[in-house]
């Protein structure tokens, strides 16, 4: 079987941070967010950045400010880690003000990667939240499968079974790790979960069938 694509994707890059300590500082951006809103204390906004610049502006400080190396000393991965922090809060209040409301959520096991259906009314029978036909089940499991077989051109090494299994397993640890930063979720979008996992997994099955019945022959 021909898993390759035409047009590969670009592969990531990996970058580490080695500081002395690895410990990172947080530095406020904007210290104006501590104002209370009705009656809610609204989170001071920060960011982290690497132990390097730390240094460098713990060098600088009692002096006439430098341009430095600009863009260059901003740290993107702690950067992203905020806005992830920031979403990830966004849903727990949006969760919490579900709950207040009496709506219902599954059981989270974090031994599992489905969602537990059983304690709802519906169990089973609970219907997917409906969104967009674009966010169903079936398009985002094609979208994550499509995605993950644009690489197969930077594998040349590997046969297609290899490929598949790999990235299967890839993918599969994505989904622990979105679950995990989802937590609990309402009943309709835990079934929307557990039927998107379910015919991702699916169709690497039926990847993997096709490359094993080419290999065959």
């Amino acid at each position: 079987m021909d898993v390759s694509t035409t047009k590969p994707a670009t592969s990531a890059v990996k970058t580490e941070h080695h500081g002395k300590s690895g410990k990172q500082e947080a530095v406020s951006y904007s210290p104006g967010n501590r104002n209370k809103k009705d009656g809610i204390t609204t989170p001071e906004d920060k960011l982290d950045i690497s132990e390097a610049a730390q240094d460098k502006k713990e060098a600088e400080s009692g002096s006439e400010a430098k341009v430095g190396n600009g863009f260059a000393d901003f740290d993107m991965d702690a950067f992203q880690g905020s806005i992830r922090s920031k979403l990830m809060e966004s849903i727990v209040q949006a969760k919490k003000a579900l709950m207040e409301a009496g709506v219902e959520f599954a059981k989270y096991n974090e031994d599992s990667i489905l969602y537990d259906l059983s304690g709802l009314k519906d169990g089973d029978k609970t219907k997917a939240a409906d969104v967009p036909e674009y966010w169903n089940a079936e398009n985002t499991s094609k979208r994550i499968v499509d995605f993950a077989m644009s690489f197969r051109g930077l594998a040349p090494e590997l046969s297609d079974e290899e490929y598949i299994k790999k990235m299967r397993d890839a993918v599969e640890l994505g989904y622990k790790l979105a679950k995990k930063d989802l937590g609990a979720l309402p009943g309709p979008s835990a079934k929307l979960f557990n039927d998107t996992y379910s015919l991702t997994m699916n169709r690497f099955d039926e990847l993997m069938a096709q490359a094993k019945k080419s290999s065959a022959e």
